[in-house]
């Protein structure tokens, strides 16, 4: 049986491999063992691909590159089974060698099983943390993030230095202009002069220094200014611009960061990145498939680059697929989210952050991950580089003492890399460019009602406090606003959960009665019966002259919502307020009551209740409730 394959032989291998799986399938049902047959299935692509292609011979050094590095990442990005592959490894070279099929130069199954049983524990970890430590968070989707109001932005604009530069180099220019060279580059003696006045580059270090463009932070500095309009090249001169003179500096700045972009400033190392089409990125993710019966000469699979493709399943978990698996667009041809820039995915992490920001070393492990970064120097790490990028951009900020980015040996005094105002705003922006939308809240300044309210669920409960405070203070007519709010949080579909917070949260800001004055006017709205819930409970209105069931679907309400979004063990003190200790007849009568979600509250009361005579009138009714005929009988 031939068992050597070359990686253009796709065809003859994967019939080959086929054989083998099926082989060993039927080998371990009849050894009654246990093992994954896709696992040896992955262990040959990668024999074949990575490998030298003789699936009769495994080096330990193989099997090892196998474990340690290869498979990891595959079984990770396909969801595949991660426990039993060591175990598998070692069974599939058993079963090869007991079929004749190993050559005599190979591992004995012996070796190759004490190997594999020192990766018993690591897969294992694997499996129970399937994720890399700094890509945990992005499982959950990020909180909205507050977009600054007008004046910090206009302050964190401000002080951008590459705004400084873009007016400084306006003015370097004067009415006349400065003369350009042929190729349109600064002249040497300019380029000094103006490096040094913008400290951008050292160049007391280069006193040979023969083209300016050698000037790698100038060069940029000068195109981004170029790009944003700050000054123009005209008639072989340097000329400052009219327009971007008389521009805000918040404008400014997000022109000249957008700008920036365009150039590439936002990518270390090349050129900003095309997204592929749909079709290749399926190409790419598929190193299962066999060939179909008419391809020709098919071209052999290649394993997905995992950085990559890691990068790219973040990004359509943000922003694509919902349930984190790409989706088809309608368009085959059009392009998956992927990032433009190296600067994207460090602007998807800091949002998630933008008041502590993220430790340097950790943002640098996470765009290595994803970037598949390798430093093309020691001592000058391309995570620093960019920083440093983003912080004259005026972008990002460091808590502490900024350190001396990028320059071998440089100390720091601070390790967290934040996001300014306008990063944040920028960010955005940038982000908007290239097709991805980030979750954002409006300033609570500048928001509407309807806006505060809907922030229930979606920030902390501290955070969302925050920002109703922060909202109030800045309204004109406070009593408007309270009223405004009242109204967004008992508007027709607002959801019960939202509904219970927000008139909560709103009576504990903005006081008890002046909401309970308000709450009067919504009794015939669409949630009158939890309105009439609370003034009955606050003594403002009779029980009696309500419609018999109102409190009993309100109570049943509260106690579906307490079931979907409370823990378990603050279920009974709960359950006791809407039924306390002596309501064990009216509980007993539930099982009459039409309500979607009654079989749940019935069992919830029946296993919680503290009160065990309401428990056992709670169980009782559940009985009865299942015996009720539907709606057919």
């Amino acid at each position: 049986m031939r068992m050597r394959f070359g990686v253009d032989e796709d065809e003859a291998f994967h019939e080959c491999a086929g054989r083998l799986i099926r082989g060993f399938a039927d080998w371990l049902e009849e050894n009654e063992l246990v093992a994954e047959p896709m696992s040896a299935e992955l262990l040959l692509q990668y024999k074949w691909l990575e490998g030298d292609g003789d699936l009769a011979d495994w080096p330990i050094e193989h099997v090892e590159t196998f474990l340690d590095g290869w498979c990891p990442h595959v079984v990770a990005e396909y969801g595949l089974p991660v426990r039993l592959v060591p175990l598998t490894v070692a069974v599939f070279v058993e079963y090869l060698d007991e079929r004749g099929l190993l050559t005599a130069d190979s591992p004995r199954p012996s070796q190759v099983r004490r190997l594999c049983t020192a990766y018993v524990d690591d897969y294992a970890e694997l499996e129970a943390h399937p994720a890399h430590p700094v890509l945990d968070e992005f499982g959950t989707p990020p909180d909205p993030v507050r977009i600054p109001g007008p004046a910090d932005r206009a302050a964190s604009a401000a002080a951008a230095t590459v705004l400084a530069d873009a007016r400084a180099l306006a003015a370097w220019c004067g009415e006349r202009g400065r003369t350009l060279t042929r190729t349109g580059n600064l002249r040497v003696a300019d380029a000094r002069e103006l490096a040094q006045r913008l400290g951008t580059d050292d160049v007391e270090d280069r006193p040979r220094l023969d083209r300016a463009d050698r000037l790698t932070v100038l060069t940029w500095v000068l195109e981004t200014a170029v790009r944003a309009g700050a000054v123009r090249r005209e008639n072989g001169r340097l000329v400052a611009g009219n327009r971007f003179a008389g521009l805000d500096d918040t404008t400014a700045h997000e022109d000249l960061v957008l700008a920036a972009a365009e150039h590439g400033v936002l990518t270390v190392l090349g050129e900003r990145r095309s997204p592929p089409s749909f079709d290749d990125v399926l190409g790419e993710l598929d190193v299962f498939a066999a060939p179909t019966e008419d391809a020709a000469d098919p071209p052999a699979a290649g394993p997905p680059d995992p950085a990559e493709e890691i990068a790219l399943e973040l990004l359509d978990q943000a922003f694509g697929g919902s349930d984190g698996d790409p989706e088809e667009p309608d368009d085959p041809g059009a392009a998956l989210p992927e990032p433009v820039d190296d600067a994207t995915p460090a602007f998807l992490a800091l949002l998630r952050h933008p008041h502590d920001g993220m430790d340097l070393d950790d943002l640098a492990e996470l765009l290595e991950l994803l970037l598949g970064w390798e430093d093309p120097r020691p001592g000058i790490p391309l995570t620093a580089m960019l920083v440093e990028r983003l912080q004259r951009l005026g972008l990002v900020a460091w808590t502490g003492t900024a350190p001396a980015a990028g320059r071998a040996g440089s100390e720091r005094a601070a390790s967290r890399v934040v996001l300014t105002p306008g990063g944040i705003a920028c960010a955005l922006l940038v982000l908007a460019a290239e097709g991805l939308e980030f979750p954002t809240r409006p300033d609570p300044a500048a928001a509407s009602a309807a806006e505060i309210v809907g922030l229930a669920g979606e920030v902390s409960p501290a955070e969302w406090r925050r920002d109703i405070d922060a909202w109030h203070t800045a309204q004109p007519d406070p009593e408007r606003a309270v009223a405004a709010f009242v109204r967004a949080a008992l508007a027709p579909g607002r959801p019960l959960v939202v509904v219970l917070t927000a008139t909560g949260v709103a009576a504990e800001r903005f006081g008890d009665d002046v909401v309970d004055e308000l709450l009067r006017e919504h009794l015939d709205g669409p949630h009158r019966a939890q309105v009439a819930r609370r003034l009955v409970a606050r003594g403002l209105l009779g029980a009696d002259v309500l419609e018999p069931d109102l409190l009993l679907r309100a109570a049943l309400d509260v106690m579906t919502v307490t079931i979907d979004t409370i823990d378990a063990d603050e279920w009974p003190a709960l359950f006791a307020r809407e039924f306390p200790a002596g309501s064990a007849a009216a509980v007993g009568e539930l099982w009459r009551f039409d309500h979607p979600r009654l079989g749940d509250v019935l069992d919830g009361l029946g296993t919680h209740h503290p009160d065990d005579e309401v428990a056992d009138a709670a169980r009782t009714a559940l009985l009865r409730w299942r015996e009720r005929p539907g709606p057919g009988d």
